[in-house]
């Protein structure tokens, strides 16, 4: 003789749902991940010299 597992009383119960739902947390932590990446990524780029020549008639003027 075979025990069922399945009986109407497991059946009957709705399921719980979590509060929150998954998908919009997911795309706001995808969303604050590209943010930090851009920004981890660009910032301020150092200064660099550009030096040119002057020739010296263009110095005395």
């Amino acid at each position: 003789m075979k025990i069922k597992r399945h009986s109407n009383s497991f059946e009957s119960r709705p399921r719980r749902r979590s509060t929150l739902p998954l998908i919009p947390i997911v795309l706001i932590l995808l969303i604050v991940g590209l943010f930090a990446l851009l920004w981890a990524r660009g910032g301020e780029q150092p200064q660099v010299r550009v030096e040119q020549a002057i020739p010296p008639e263009k110095l005395g003027k």
